[in-house]
């Protein structure tokens, strides 16, 4: 199902012409600043620039604003799946540590 999946989405994703890629990461960028929709728009990113070749997409002077506006909040957010993961550790310990104790 997954190699499926990667391939429907590298077709999708592939086939875009640039205004279209333009479009897309204009909503991307969108979605990006809102923390409800971060997993949707990275996730929408990544197909993105895993069907294209990356240099290619960056060379093109248009979609600069873009990268410019998706970093700031991408960086943001992974800031803060990076702690929420770090907090999920140390309460796992923790509770793994109490159930031991109650033994």
């Amino acid at each position: 199902k997954q190699w499926y999946q990667r391939r429907v989405r590298g077709e999708l994703f592939g086939s875009l012409a640039m205004d279209q890629v333009d479009t897309l990461l204009e909503y991307i960028a969108t979605w990006n600043t809102n923390s409800k929709h971060t997993v949707p728009a990275q996730r929408a990113l990544f197909a993105l620039l895993s069907s294209r070749h990356f240099p290619a997409l960056a060379r093109e002077k248009k979609l600069k604003r873009h990268w410019e506006a998706l970093m700031p909040y991408t960086e943001r957010h992974f800031e803060r799946w990076t702690k929420l993961q770090q907090q999920s550790t140390i309460l796992n310990y923790t509770w793994n540590r109490m159930k031991l104790t109650q033994v």
